[in-house]
């Protein structure tokens, strides 16, 4: 369900799952470390531990895993938030912190989508998080929140950095250093907002306590035609050192068309570079993305999951049970030398076959798992059937190699993988998020898997470690909204960020 906290290269971590790291599964879903050092500055510990996920400041990354349905003193659907702290010994559910969103009318859905960051400067990853609210004689909006990290964790309240009105923002944002002033910045971007006003907002830090950014400014996102901005994602793809953004459009006049804009930031303000293509010139789009460096270049390379096969505009792209769609970084944002690439079930040395609905690019994450310096990308198949049961789901890691992401030494879980807790289940739909994290600070990246839809919606979140060889279900273990304290009915602890 989002990259940090160890050496990368210099475009190194970043992430989600809600998971944020630390690690967030966030919302049910996770928050993840960055994948690109651009996407964040931090300070760093003496043994040079970086300090992007870490929320206590004692070196190792932490996980924060929404529970965004989940009643809180009696009030349903107010949303809470549970952190995990890593130590030597890896995360666990007995270093944990429970946030709860404050008990306000008409507000909620707290932790619906999770990032960290240093806001304020003072060397501790602070959680930033969504919630949705109705104020009265209002519309519906959403509220952009922050959890100050210190050395004994997240404070309890949050304070609020935004509020805006559905059409205004919509709750899509991301964090990175996109002025290049070594300081995150918090971007947001809108749906279908006048053509008058620009589609994107840029809150730069440092921030104050109170929730104050530096300054402020605004950003146009491509063609007024591609008036809709479902999600927005950070990344260093030119190797400048400076965050660029991967925006996912689409057309209000084709509603189910899709499209991944490139930004690229700089100290004068973010330039569009236009639509990203494959190399058959088809524009490429999808529910989520995420930039990491695949192959060790220097250059950030943007991985864009293209989850639902179900749209008419996309039925020429190889995209049947879900698809990657793998765009390589170079010095002016996009590669000259190596083309884009698909892969789903129907590639080679991928496990399975495509069927419709398998949903491969779901829940996004990007992390090395096994310590070669190579950013390798976990996604899941919420929808994949198997031994005769229907949307059990499966998890699927590619390693990331000189040559770009490959299925070569893939790894492969569901909950009838020997060693992973629990039984595969109709409609369990495990893998509905993920997130890649080092909690032991080994500088190899475990898993962390999402399933709200586990027990009719309860939701449950798996952890499992690293080895030189990869993410190993050895020892692996799982837990729910129940070991958190939370409500459980209906809470789907460990969905998916909202987009």
């Amino acid at each position: 369900m989002p990259s940090r906290s160890h050496r990368r290269t210099r475009l190194s971590r970043r992430r989600r799952l809600g998971l944020a790291t630390g690690v967030a599964l966030v919302a049910g879903a996770l928050v993840a470390p960055a994948v690109n050092a651009a996407t964040e500055a931090t300070a760093a510990t003496p043994s040079g531990k970086r300090l992007h996920d870490d929320f206590n400041g004692d070196g190792y990354p932490d996980v924060a895993i929404g529970a965004p349905s989940t009643a809180v003193g009696g009030a349903p659907l107010r949303g809470a938030i549970s952190v995990l702290y890593g130590s030597s010994s890896g995360l666990s559910t007995s270093r944990k912190q429970v946030l709860t969103w404050p008990n306000r009318t008409n507000e909620g859905y707290y932790g619906a989508q999770l990032a960290s960051a240093d806001l304020d400067g003072d060397g501790y990853a602070d959680l930033l998080s969504t919630a949705e609210s109705e104020k009265p004689y209002l519309d519906h909006g959403f509220a952009l929140v922050v959890n100050w990290g210190g050395p004994k964790g997240l404070s309890a309240t949050p304070t609020q950095l935004t509020w805006s009105t559905g059409y205004d923002w919509g709750g899509r944002f991301t964090v990175g250093d996109v002025d290049g002033d070594k300081r995150p910045d918090v971007v947001m971007v809108s749906d279908d907002r006048p053509e008058s006003e620009a589609p994107g907002r840029v809150w730069h830090g440092p921030f104050t306590r109170t929730g104050s950014p530096a300054k402020k400014d605004t950003f146009g996102i491509g063609p007024v035609e591609q008036s809709s901005h479902h999600s927005v994602t950070a990344g260093d793809v030119n190797g400048d050192g400076i965050a660029d953004l991967a925006v996912r459009t689409s057309s209000q006049e084709e509603p189910d068309s899709r499209a991944v804009s490139l930004l690229l930031g700089g100290r004068d303000g973010l330039t569009y570079k236009g639509s990203l293509k494959d190399a058959q010139g088809r524009i490429i789009g999808g529910e989520d993305a995420r930039i990491g460096d695949l192959n060790k270049d220097g250059y950030g390379d943007i991985v864009v999951g293209h989850s639902n096969d179900s749209y008419d505009s996309d039925v020429e792209l190889p995209t049947k049970g879900g698809a990657l769609a793998v765009v390589y970084g170079g010095t002016g944002g996009v590669s000259s030398t190596r083309e884009p690439v698909w892969i789903n079930q129907d590639t080679a040395g991928v496990p399975g076959a495509g069927e419709h609905g398998d949903g491969l690019g779901s829940g996004l994450s990007i992390g090395d798992t096994n310590g070669d310096g190579y950013l390798d990308v976990a996604t899941g198949l919420p929808g994949e059937d198997f031994d005769g049961i229907t949307d059990a789901g499966t998890v699927l890691v590619l390693r990331g190699s000189a040559n770009g992401l490959t299925a070569t030494g893939y790894k492969s879980f569901s909950q009838n993988t020997s060693g992973v807790p629990g039984t595969a289940e109709a409609q369990d739909r495990f893998g509905q998020e993920t997130a890649l994290v080092d909690g032991n600070g080994d500088r190899k990246d475990g898993l962390v898997v999402g399933a709200p839809a586990e027990n009719f919606t309860m939701g449950s979140a798996w952890v499992f470690s690293a080895t030189s060889s990869g993410v190993t279900a050895a020892h692996s273990f799982s837990f729910g909204p129940a070991t958190m304290g939370l409500t459980v009915t209906g809470a789907r602890f460990g969905s998916p960020t909202a987009d």
